[in-house]
């Protein structure tokens, strides 16, 4: 049943509630701007947060985080405030039914008392599921997903929780999140997909355009721009890098995403010197300009503030604050989000302030307004402002299929020495380590992560016996159906830092190994026919998460060493992974005879583990990541996978390439050819397609992931070693063969030419480019000289992904002036010369 009461309060928009289809829903917007007050438009660009409210979401509730408004509903009647959200994955309630009972009542209020009426739109960071909900369906993080190189599963995924967020009474999620991963020091490194920007755009890509499948969600490109790779590896810090960089790799996710997501959230860092918020050649110049995008941006958290307290780029005064809000709107911000030390009426008056004195325009204003409205049109809220009540129920828990599929196909085997797994012929089975769950102890946080009922995580003051939960098995649960009295199980110390400590704790947990529980390993240890550890890290989020470290905590080293100690060499000791980064050194992994890299599976990591580990499932996972042998080798190999180093050096800095991941089986590649071996123009022909043969020469069914790579290139400018063109899951039998079509962007072998500034155009040069296709690569192939290889030639230097230049489309200081024809032109000149010479 839909929701009743205020039924014609969409009407009060007058022409504004036409459907999009009637041709005249731009000019009724643009009627209803022209007679709004500056009051009101400024509420329309206000966001406001609603985490910290008590139970419920009435008009009368207590605003507990600011103390301008007494009470929830004042922010509408007296404020005009056009969004709402529930950050960090924590809602009023944890149950969907009083949720969207809640939010329609809420709704409804706001189109009772505001003037005029406009539907406020509500956000939320339901980032690998709807995880606001008890018994919902956690998905494997984002990291998970990029290691399935199944675009299809993944856009499944976040299909069910766009549906899920419009069931609770949603209209936008804040994802897919497009960071390039380089430096697993950055406590956000589990939200990215990859570190490959072709793989990372085209996951992202997926995900938006499932989040916006039911057309009543916004799905979100973040952190808009290079957010993912501050030099410090600290959250929310500075990003230096080159406009090359930026051009090629930074900018390219984002650019793929921003073809399907209705709204952008930007950068909380620096780019270069210059704030994200503030900067107008990336807010405008690039993502207006040059990439074409016409809707929402919205700040993160608090981010106008966090120009004066993180940055220092402005004085922390009320004349800085000011400033930072007028030159994040100069910039091209549509809308703030008001964090923990903002106030809603403290922006609106600023921004009132700075209108009323000239120093904003109120066109700018319009346009902002203008978009929110436009947005709010799309999803349909003036049409159907209130969400059916009788939808949640049959979404919560959903999806099970597509989350265990994703759960397996996310698991990557790293090592598995003497073919340790499948484990057979295991009776008794030894199970112990951190992430092992006993009773009511909350070690299952390991297996989902951050933004999981709770920004943290399912956060210090939920973790009782009887407090929410999502839908999930665990890694114990499944052992123990399998093997009944056969599984051992010796759960070692974890206890997730309480939030008031995450400062303190740079571990994000406390791990130990107690006496009696390494008396209990010795006696169990020898009499089993196989030992499984779970390591990894606690649940933690953005800058709480960073570290300086990617070996495992003391406590799990030492457990590692006293179980290898106690078995035999004939008995298999497994290591199974649960984290949101690469964890683990050489220094552990040569204890160990088989490693799983399971990450933060979610929901259904018991299942995905249980099967995996006995054999009826083949892992297939592709490392997302390079896996760096030190973290001190991070900020040196990012740019290029494996590294080239003389004398083989770049081996010692590399324990596992990008694309690494074994099997139970064997797979061998034959006969690879091309649609066309030579392309005159790449920008009439940007795709090409491979076909090789692939067989499954060994005696286990599984799946497999063929992926196509450049391998060898030379140009005008240093060319990466290894660039991912395409990438194709296939699925054989024992002794099957398949020819597999895999089509290859020519737009991942652009380069932007010239000199060290990288102003220009970003083009395909012409030349001989080696492609590749085998299964493994570098320091972990046996045969380095394996796979199969072909030549792509190509005729002409063309552009794919850029169009013409177009003036002041490369304003690098933002003045105005066209610098991409000014430094053109120079080139031309000099070269003449040179020619004279």
């Amino acid at each position: 049943m839909k929701a009743t009461g205020a039924a014609t309060a969409a009407a009060g928009l007058g022409a504004t509630g036409a459907a999009a289809g009637d041709g005249t829903r731009s000019k009724r917007i643009k009627d209803l701007i022209e007679a709004m007050t500056i009051e009101q438009k400024v509420g329309q660009m206000t966001q406001v947060a609603i985490d910290d409210l008590g139970e419920g979401f009435g008009p009368d509730t207590a605003f507990n985080d600011h103390d301008d408004a007494d009470t929830l509903g004042e922010l509408f009647a007296d404020l005009h405030v056009g969004s709402i959200l529930n950050g960090g994955a924590t809602g009023p309630t944890y149950d969907g039914e009083e949720f969207v009972e809640g939010l329609n009542g809420l709704q409804e209020y706001n189109l009772e008392v505001n003037e005029p009426s406009i539907p406020f739109v509500w956000g939320c960071d339901a980032l690998h599921g709807n995880c606001l909900l008890e018994g919902c369906t956690s998905f494997p993080q984002r990291l998970n997903m990029g290691a399935t190189r199944d675009v299809d599963l993944v856009e499944a995924a976040a299909t069910h929780t766009g549906d899920s967020v419009a069931a609770i009474g949603g209209h936008w999620t804040f994802g897919p999140t497009l960071d390039v991963l380089r430096d697993m020091r950055w406590g956000r490194y589990f939200e990215g997909h990859s570190e490959d920007a072709m793989l990372l755009g085209e996951m992202g890509k997926a995900r938006a355009r499932g989040f916006q499948a039911n057309g009543r969600v916004a799905g979100t490109v973040k952190h808009f721009a290079g957010y993912g790779t501050p030099n410090t590896g600290s959250d929310r810090t500075h990003a230096r890098t080159s406009m090359r960089d930026l051009r090629t790799r930074q900018f390219e996710p984002y650019r793929r995403g921003l073809e399907e997501a209705k709204t952008v959230m930007v950068n909380s860092g620096a780019v270069n010197g210059k704030p994200a918020h503030a900067s107008p050649w990336l807010l405008t110049t690039v993502l207006r300009g040059r990439f074409g995008f016409d809707g929402v941006v919205l700040t993160d958290w608090d981010d106008f503030e966090r120009m004066l307290s993180n940055h220092e780029y402005l004085p922390d005064t009320d004349a800085g604050w000011r400033e930072s809000v007028r030159q994040g709107i100069e910039a091209g911000i549509d809308m703030h989000m008001c964090g923990g030390e903002t106030a809603p009426t403290e922006f609106i008056d600023t921004v009132i302030d700075l209108v009323e004195s000239g120093e904003l325009a109120e066109q700018r204003i319009d346009e902002s307004v203008r978009r929110i409205l436009d947005l709010k049109a799309d999803i349909g809220l003036f049409e159907d402002p209130l969400a059916p009540e009788d939808e949640i129920g049959d979404i919560v828990g959903g999806a099970a299929d597509v989350s265990e599929r994703l759960a397996k196909e996310s698991l990557v085997l790293l090592q598995n020495e003497d073919d340790a797994l499948p484990l057979e012929g295991v009776d008794d089975l030894l199970l112990t380590g951190p992430g092992v769950h006993e009773g009511m102890e909350n070690r299952f946080l390991m297996q989902h992560g951050g933004w999981t009922l709770g920004w943290q995580g399912i956060e210090d003051g939920e973790l009782t016996p009887d407090g929410p939960r999502p839908r999930q098995n665990t890694i114990e649960g499944e052992l123990d159906a399998r093997l009944g009295d056969g599984l051992t199980h010796v759960p070692t110390e974890y206890e997730p830092a309480a939030y008031e400590s995450l400062y303190e704790n740079f571990d994000n947990g406390f791990f130990d190994v107690t006496d009696e529980q390494a008396a209990a390993i010795s006696e169990a240890a020898p009499g089993s026919d196989a030992v499984v550890v779970v390591l990894g890290e606690g649940t933690h989020n953005e800058g709480f998460g960073d570290r300086d470290k990617m070996r495992f905590l003391e406590a799990q080293r030492e457990l590692v060493e006293l179980v290898d100690s106690e078995t035999g060499d004939d008995v298999p000791l497994v290591g199974v992974i649960l984290a949101g980064s690469p964890r683990g050194t050489a220094e552990t992994f040569q204890h160990l005879d088989a490693v799983l890299f399971a990450g933060q599976p979610g929901s259904d990591t018991g299942v995905a583990i249980a099967d995996t580990l006995f054999g009826d499932y083949n892992p297939s996972g592709k490392l997302p990541f390079t896996w760096e042998s030190h973290v001190g080798h991070v900020p040196q190999i990012y740019d290029e996978y494996p590294p080239r180093h003389p004398d083989g050096a770049g081996d010692q800095m590399v324990q596992f390439e990008f694309g690494h991941g074994l099997s139970y089986t064997d797979w061998e590649y034959a006969d690879l050819s091309l649609s066309t071996a030579s392309v005159k123009n790449p920008a009439s022909t940007p795709t090409v397609t491979a076909h090789v043969t692939v067989e499954n020469a060994g005696e286990t069914a599984g799946e497999h992931v063929v992926e196509v790579y450049n391998t060898e290139s030379y140009g005008s400018v240093l060319q990466p070693h290894r660039r991912l063109m395409g990438f194709e899951r296939v699925a054989l039998e024992p002794g099957e063969c398949e020819t597999v079509a895999v089509d290859l962007d020519l737009s991942t072998l652009e380069v932007v030419p010239g000199d060290v500034p990288g102003w220009g155009p970003r083009v395909v040069e012409a030349g001989e480019y080696e492609l590749w296709v085998g299964t493994d690569w570098g320091v972990n192939a046996d045969d380095e000289d394996g796979g199969e290889t072909a030549t792509l030639t190509v005729g002409k230097t063309a552009s794919i992904t850029d169009p013409e230049p177009t003036p002041g489309r490369y304003d690098i200081d933002g003045d105005g002036d066209e610098d991409f024809e000014d430094v053109m032109a120079l080139h031309r000149r000099l070269k003449h010369r040179r020619r004279r010479r």
